[in-house]
């Protein structure tokens, strides 16, 4: 089963033969591919390049689009992705509760939508979000890796889950997370439930680690 079937069996809540990989790609894609920040966040066809390249290195399941891009280059990367990502799941990523980002990349074809530590204080936008998610059939999801509880606030949001440091298996929703820059030679704990689970650090992945200790990791964790 290939990434991107993989993720739409952790959409519905189905066991899973084994938990998705999904690494949160921004700076760490830069490095690799030997770019700039502003050619990686506004020239979409640089940033599909070193996603793609950075998303094979690693073997991760899918490929998180939009890492501090604008919106409309984002969506642009993703239908450069599309015809190259190699079976993977297209995840779009927004720093913001945007109501027309989230809508714009579902109707790119997305297969997720995280949400990395955007304000909170309008709630409203998050249901709104995630409505409109669902009604693509896709989660959005809340990547804030120093919110306390952050899977039960994504549930008071209404969006569909969040990526956490250390999941228990009991958080609502679909939940990620489990890895951490510390541990990325050690052998990766048991998935703590069998379905809506995916492994991912809590935030980006970071770029001070090796390539090559990524390499490994990801084969063990797609194995």
């Amino acid at each position: 089963m290939d990434g991107k079937a993989l993720v739409a069996e952790l959409r519905r809540g189905a066991a899973l033969p084994r938990p998705p990989y999904i690494p949160i790609l921004g700076r760490l894609a830069q490095v690799l591919g030997q770019v700039s920040e502003e050619a990686f966040t506004t020239d979409a066809a640089t940033q599909c390049g070193v996603l793609a390249e950075a998303a094979a290195a690693v073997g991760a399941d899918a490929i998180t689009v939009g890492v501090g891009t604008p919106p409309a280059v984002a969506v642009d990367v993703v239908a450069r992705l599309k015809p190259v990502a190699a079976g993977r799941a297209l995840v779009g990523c927004l720093s913001a509760a945007d109501v027309a980002g989230a809508r714009a990349y579902c109707e790119a074809g997305v297969d997720l939508v995280f949400l990395l530590d955007p304000d909170r204080s309008n709630r409203g936008r998050f249901r709104t979000i995630a409505n409109a998610c669902a009604f693509y059939e896709v989660a959005a999801l809340l990547v804030a890796p120093a919110l306390d509880g952050a899977a039960a606030v994504a549930a008071e949001l209404g969006l569909h889950g969040a990526v956490v440091a250390q999941p228990t298996g009991d958080e609502p929703g679909i939940v990620g997370g489990g890895l951490s820059a510390a541990s990325v030679n050690d052998p990766p704990p048991a998935p703590p439930r069998a379905s809506r689970f995916f492994w991912s650090f809590p935030d980006e992945t970071p770029a001070s680690l090796s390539p090559e200790d990524l390499a490994a990791l990801g084969r063990r964790l797609t194995a």
